[in-house]
């Protein structure tokens, strides 16, 4: 019971196993139904597909680059001890403390999205 306290979108059905609740897509039913569909109809495609047939497709694949704007340089004013301390985290991972704070950045801002959507 304390997993579903966790889980907002997953709810128990009578038999006590987990289901997704009712209210987890935002999709409208029409374009649910039509990625099915299209889900429906790859698995097809790929389940006829052998193993060295999908290689030899992938070796002739170009990679995909998606561009991105460049990065823009912020200036912060931070606690002293909070900076020794995300420093000292940083060197323990291998990175460095900057890339750190930006990851932390964007890993609050994702979180925050969905509050700031409704």
């Amino acid at each position: 019971m304390a997993m579903r306290n966790r889980l907002s979108h997953v709810s128990l059905n009578q038999e006590g196993i987990l289901e997704k609740a009712p209210n987890m897509s935002r999709l409208p039913a029409r374009i649910r139904k039509r990625l099915k569909r299209e889900a429906a109809q790859w698995d097809a495609a790929i389940a006829g597909e052998s193993p060295h047939e999908v290689q030899g497709i992938l070796e002739q694949a170009e990679p995909f680059r998606a561009s991105r704007p460049p990065r823009q340089p912020v200036s912060l004013r931070l606690d002293p001890y909070d900076l020794a301390l995300a420093k000292r985290l940083a060197r323990r991972k291998g990175i460095p403390y900057t890339q750190l704070i930006a990851m932390w950045l964007h890993e609050r801002v994702e979180q925050e999205k969905p509050k700031a959507d409704a």
